[in-house]
């Protein structure tokens, strides 16, 4: 039976230990959240009975402590964080560690001894470089008085000399190219070593060691679980959306993972858990404060937007509730899902090093009939968009993450899918429909301004828009135009629009309204609105068509 014990940083005991044992504990299994994770680490040592201390590399993270379950037969004590306790970080290399820490300084040495060889190559080419150049300067000038033969026998040997020369220093030359080719491959060899070591994130300079303080009731191995929860980790959905159109139209899906870490360390081969969970989410209810109504003559600031001090006995009463109103805590909105969590456990072990970029993971595919429609917006828009709805009719959700969409197998671009709760309904873009073109126009008005009639206290405004199919299939469009609308008693607005809309307030935004319009082979379907709107004098009207 395992036990739970939530530590934090304490000082020691002064009883004596029979022992210190130094152990190494790599990541051996990671939750990770959409942001942070908790990290586990197993401690193993083979402790002889009674009371010891087992160090190891710690690394402190996030305010939260970490958690640590022991063994039936395993005491745990005080616990204490022992900062910069190792000067030697080799001394904390794991066994990975340690190995790729001999290949680089093997690779240094190997680049070391070329660099030496290279070094006395240079040195042969150019004392040979400062033979032949003694040898060309000698002349005939030492021989005056001599016969032809010796004049003869000394050209011959300078010559052969010099021969020789140039022959010993091109070889070499050739050596020395040879020789500088190893090195500069013993560099790379050293360069990938070195990146090889940092990939595995070894510590450096002193290390901030964990001593925990445990006790055996017999001889023999022991194996710890260390919990502890770091931030700087996370991970997104990411989904692939495919749309086979027809009249049995389908959605095909597939969920990947995309996930981060910067911890510091290298997680190699670990057991891997995503969750949706949120740690860092709010889990205690936000006391309400008192919430006063007061009057104030006219003319005065009132307390909310004056930078006056209130009144004292305004004051009074809101420190009665504990805080003053303007130090009333900020509540943070975090994502949560109907308060519970999905977790998904990968099947095969995982490695990522520490910002070493993204780990793509497949999750999961899924197949949802979708119903297939035309969108226009043709204020902003020149053509229509496919549009596509479907039913998460999974028991999961779909967190919101990028999406890259094709239709019928033809990639489209890049878009996001909200979140999606199991039940619930998505609508996806799948690109636009260059058959189905937009236009949008002001029109001009009897004054024969540009656009609109005005006056000092009246504006009348007239609009049109429309669709135009270029297909050779009948087409019906979701429309979609916003008509103004005022919230001011003083500001009067009359409209009209041929056709009427067939929805108003779409997705209950005020004024945003609908034409579902039939719009047949090569057919062009025109919306002509005539806006009116007056104010009082004095006022300025803030509107743009």
């Amino acid at each position: 039976m395992l036990r739970s014990l939530a530590i934090s940083a304490v000082l020691l005991s002064s009883a004596a230990y029979a022992e210190d044992f130094t152990v190494v504990a790599p990541v051996s299994a990671v939750t990770v959240y959409p942001q942070g994770a908790t990290v586990t680490r197993v401690i193993s040592a083979d402790l002889p009975q009674g009371r010891h201390r087992i160090l190891l590399p710690y690394t402190p993270s996030h305010n939260t402590p970490p958690r640590l379950q022991a063994p039936e037969g395993v005491v745990i004590g005080a616990m204490e964080v022992l900062n910069n306790y190792l000067t030697d970080p080799k001394a904390a290399y794991t066994p990975e560690q340690a190995a790729a820490a001999e290949r680089v300084d093997a690779a240094q040495e190997a680049l070391q001894a070329l660099e030496d060889v290279v070094v006395r190559g240079q040195a042969v080419v150019e004392a040979q470089g400062a033979k032949n150049a003694y040898l060309r300067t000698l002349t005939g000038a030492a021989l005056t008085g001599a016969d032809a033969d010796a004049m003869r026998a000394a050209s011959n040997m300078v010559a052969e000399e010099l021969e020789k020369a140039w022959r010993d220093q091109y070889a070499a030359s050739v050596k020395l190219r040879a020789d500088e080719k190893a090195r500069d491959e013993a560099r790379k060899v050293m360069q990938q070593a070195e990146e090889d070591l940092k990939r595995l994130a070894p510590p450096s300079g002193a290390v901030t060691m964990l001593a925990v303080t445990v006790e055996a009731a017999s001889a023999g191995a022991v194996e710890l679980s260390l919990d502890s929860l770091i931030v700087n980790a996370g991970w997104h959905a990411d989904y692939d959306l495919n749309l086979t159109r027809g009249e049995d139209a389908i959605i095909a899906m597939e969920r990947k993972v995309v996930m981060h870490q910067s911890s510091g360390e290298l997680w190699s081969d670990i057991d891997l858990t995503l969750s949706t969970a949120n740690p860092f989410a709010q889990v205690v209810p936000t006391s309400p404060y008192p919430s006063r109504a007061f009057l104030q003559s006219k003319g005065k600031a009132s307390f909310a937007t004056s930078r006056a001090a209130p009144q004292p006995e305004l004051t009074a009463d809101l420190m009665r509730g504990g805080v003053a109103a303007d130090e009333a805590p900020v509540i943070t909105a975090t994502a949560v899902i109907d308060g519970l969590s999905v977790t998904y456990d990968y099947p095969e072990p995982v490695s990522l090093a520490s910002g070493g970029g993204e780990l793509i993971l497949a999750l999961d595919d899924f197949t949802f009939d979708a119903r297939e429609f035309n969108r226009a917006a043709p204020r902003y828009d020149q053509t229509a968009f496919l549009m596509a709805e479907f039913t998460n009719s999974t028991q999961e959700p779909f967190l919101p993450g990028q999406a890259s969409v094709s239709r019928d197998g033809v990639f489209v671009g890049r878009t996001s899918l909200p979140l999606v709760s199991a039940g619930d309904k998505a609508e996806v873009s799948f690109g636009t429909l260059e058959g189905l073109r937009l236009d949008y126009k002001l029109l001009d008005n009897n004054t024969g301004d540009r656009g609109f009639l005005t006056s000092s206290s009246t504006r009348i405004q007239q609009m049109e828009f429309s669709v135009e199919n270029l297909l050779d299939t009948t087409e019906e469009v979701q429309t979609i135009f916003a008509l103004p609308y005022a919230e001011e008693e003083d500001l009067s607005i009359s409209l009209t629009s041929r056709p009427s809309p067939d929805e108003r307030d779409f997705e209950q935004k005020r004024g945003v309204s609908v034409w579902n319009l039939e719009v047949g082979p090569g057919e062009t379907k025109t919306v002509r609105v005539n806006v009116e709107m007056d104010w009082p004098e004095g006022q300025q009207l803030h509107w743009q068509p």
